[in-house]
This record gives structure tokens, C-alpha cells and sequence, in this order.
């Protein structure tokens, strides 16, 4: 049969170094002289392309592989995954031998019905969902993720790319759709004591096309009424809805087999929480000693950048701090080595133990406008924006800072707002 496959649809020859092989669940090639794999386990769609005149093999497991058909070991390669998968040769070969720019998707993965409309319709759209575990659970939308976690209702997990993500182990009811999974992602470095930001999976019907998008649409346009126009858009390259409730957002969205875009044939279903939960920062206020307490304030208008629902360092401003700036910007250094920044109605707080040093960096005006930007590099090498203000505001706060701190402020050169 290989034999065959030569004679009647000839590969392009293997002129370019490299080793493309398969051993086990993967298929191993080179990119740039570094070896990188494709997980075949978890394989979900392939297309063939050709990118500038040069054939690629393009294969999607958890991120995007182009595999070089001029690669030394294509052929036996594509032969294998082909006998495997149950690739569209006549397409592949019709494209592979074209000059043409375009691609082709060969192949997509059988995903199974993993929701249902229910036939009786809910009303509770915008209390929260309910765990189909016995009994059942439900579950508010203002649960927080330390709560979240005691309910015994799944588990933490690392995906390929080492990000940690929380899965309900039992189908999930919101209003009338029963979907098989839900999860969020979770970071134990992040705020704890306000609501799940952000709940995720992605729908299929089993049929790989848009029907699973179109089931909702009409689902939640009877049930939760809205403005097509208002609530996003539907392109013939992508459809994006986002359907409100009372601060929760349900949205869905299809994206096609266009331009640069691949169809997966699912519909991702996102549910962002935009309600207020400032009162959980704000209520409780750090007490700081009159006595020992040193403050530093800035005579120029700074924008606060950080966000309490993303940063569990921030804090409602201390009282004494209020007290002694009224409505100004100011850093404060308490004697047990913790400071922190202000801004309008929050500020954040850092050990000196933790911090590198500060880095306050100008940008120059070109395409966009100038400005100044304070950050503080931690010692993990992560770096949290603090302020923005007006170019050159923080030039004559750089020496004060530093000696006010004891930390490093590091000045770069200014670069320009391209």
C-alpha cells in the first residue's frame, strides 16, 4: 500500500535536516534545531497548509504544531499517523504539490454530546448552578474559591502548560442546560475570599459544527432575552455572544475555519463574574503605629493600577495613612519592614524581604502618548505595575524613594511609544 501512496501521490522531497519520527504517543520534529513533540493521545484536529510556498503538516494537541513536509522523515511519518487517524489523503496530496498559499483540515477528532437542553425550564439563571451530585448542590455565583474548595466537589489539576485549574467531578445544571464539565483556573497566590472569577468548558454536539452554538443561542435569547446587537457579534469568521445576568456573563463563542483561525467544532462557553466585592477588601483596614509609621507623598497625579480581585495584596488604605496625605498618592514604611503604595481607595502592600527593587520607567511619545510607569520586581522575578502618571512625574522621587525604602530604584533609558 505504500508503495501505492508513492507512486500515484508523490511526496515533495525531504530536502530540508531534521528527524521526524514517532515513538509511542508522539511525534517528534525539529523547530529551529530544537526537538519538539506532538502528543498523538490527546491529538484534535490536522490540516495541511502551505505557508510561502513551503508544505506543512499542521496538528493541534494542546498548542500548534507546524511539521515541515520537507523535513527529513515526513513521509514515513504522515504514513503512520494517516493509517492511524484516518487522514483525507486525496485532500492532503491535492494541496501538499500546490504553490498555492491555503489550508485544509484533514482531520478533526470525534468529540460526543456532552450537554442537553432540558425539557423543563429553570429560572435561576442568576443564583448560581446546581452540582448534579447526590443530593444535589447548589452552588451561588458569589462562592468564593476558598469556600469553593471545602465542598468536596472535585480537584485541582496542572494542564500541559503547569497552570493549575479546578474540575467539578459532577455534571453542572445553569438555568435549563445540563453540560457534563466545568472548571475554573485557580491560583493560591491570588485573592481567596471573593467569588470564582471565571468559570470554563467548551460545548460539543458530536457533530463538529456550529449546532452546539446555535442549541444556546436560541436557548438563552428565549430565556434570557437580549439585543443581538448589545451583546456581541456573529461574523462569518467568528460568533460571539455574551448574555447578562445581573453581573454574570454568560458567554459563548464559535470560532471558524477561516484565515488564520481553526474550527474545532466546539462552542466555548465562558462565565465571567463582574460583580462588586469590594467590601470584602474594604471593611477591613491594616492598623499601622502613628508612632513608627514613615510616609513619603507624591505631589503628582498617579494612576493605581493593581486590582483587588486579582491581587491579594491589596488592601483598603490604612487609616493613618489617609489621615496624614488626605487625597494624595503616597508610599508608607512600617517598622515591621512591610510598606506599601496608595491609591484612590485601595492600596497594596509588600514585605521589603520579597522585593528586588523598583524600576521606574518613562516612555516616550511617538504613536502613543508619554508617560511613567512605578513597578516593583519581586525577588521571584515576577513585576506588578503600581502606577501610571505623566512622563517624567517620578524623576525627582527616584533618590527620595530609594533612600526612603532601602531598595534599589532602577532608571532605564526612556523608549518610545510605538
Amino acid at each position: 500500500m505504500f508503495n501505492l501512496f508513492k507512486k500515484n501521490n508523490p511526496f515533495p522531497r525531504e530536502t530540508t535536516p531534521g528527524n521526524i519520527y514517532i515513538s509511542d504517543n508522539r511525534l517528534f520534529y525539529e523547530d529551529h534545531t530544537y526537538e519538539e513533540s506532538v502528543d498523538l493521545s490527546i491529538l484534535k484536529y490536522a490540516y495541511v497548509e502551505i505557508l510561502a510556498e513551503a508544505p506543512y503538516l499542521f496538528l493541534f494537541d494542546y498548542r500548534q504544531h507546524y511539521i515541515p513536509a520537507l523535513q527529513q522523515g515526513f513521509s514515513k511519518a504522515y504514513l503512520q499517523l494517516s493509517k492511524r487517524f484516518g487522514f483525507d489523503d486525496a485532500l492532503f496530496f491535492k494541496t501538499i504539490n500546490s504553490k498555492k498559499e491555503q489550508k485544509n483540515r484533514i482531520w478533526i477528532g470525534n468529540k460526543t454530546a456532552n450537554y442537553q437542553i432540558l425539557p423543563e425550564q429553570h429560572t435561576d439563571y442568576e443564583d448560581g448552578f446546581e452540582i448534579q451530585s447526590t443530593p444535589l448542590l447548589f452552588v451561588s455565583w458569589d462562592t468564593t474559591y476558598e469556600e469553593f474548595l471545602k465542598l468536596n466537589i472535585g480537584q485541582l489539576y496542572q494542564s500541559e502548560f503547569d497552570t493549575t485549574y479546578f474540575k467539578i467531578n459532577y455534571p453542572v445544571r445553569i438555568g435549563s442546560l445540563l453540560i457534563d464539565l466545568l472548571e475554573f483556573y485557580y491560583d493560591a497566590d491570588e485573592r481567596q475570599n471573593i467569588a470564582i472569577q471565571s468559570y470554563f468548558t467548551t460545548l460539543y454536539t458530536g457533530s463538529n459544527s456550529d449546532e452546539s452554538y446555535y442549541q444556546l443561542r436560541e436557548l438563552w435569547m428565549e430565556e434570557i432575552p437580549t439585543v443581538i446587537d448589545n451583546a456581541g457579534y456573529e461574523r462569518d469568521d467568528q460568533k460571539y455572544l455574551t448574555f447578562d445576568l445581573d453581573g454574570i456573563g454568560l458567554s459563548i463563542c464559535y470560532t471558524y475555519d477561516v484565515n488564520g483561525q481553526y474550527d474545532d467544532g466546539g462552542t466555548s462557553l465562558t462565565i465571567n463574574n463582574y460583580r462588586d466585592y469590594s467590601e470584602s477588601v474594604l471593611t477591613d483596614n491594616l492598623a499601622l503605629s502613628i508612632e513608627t509609621t514613615q510616609i513619603l507623598s507624591f505631589d503628582t497625579l498617579l494612576n493605581f493600577q493593581p486590582d483587588y480581585k486579582s491581587n491579594a495584596n491589596v488592601i483598603a488604605i490604612p487609616l493613618i495613612v489617609v489621615e496624614k496625605t488626605e487625597t494624595r498618592n503616597a508610599v508608607w514604611l512600617a517598622d515591621d519592614n512591610t510598606f506599601g503604595f496608595t491609591g484612590d481607595q485601595y492600596a497594596i502592600q509588600f514585605n521589603r524581604k520579597d522585593v528586588h527593587q523598583l524600576i521606574i520607567q518613562n516612555v516616550l511619545p511617538a504613536k502613543g502618548g508619554g508617560y511613567v510607569e512605578l513597578s516593583v520586581k519581586l525577588k521571584s522575578n515576577g513585576y506588578i505595575t503600581i502606577y501610571y502618571g505623566e512622563q517624567h512625574a517620578l524623576d525627582t522621587y527616584v533618590q527620595q524613594l530609594q533612600e526612603f525604602l532601602g531598595i534599589e530604584v532602577e532608571v532605564p533609558e526612556p523608549y518610545y511609544n510605538c
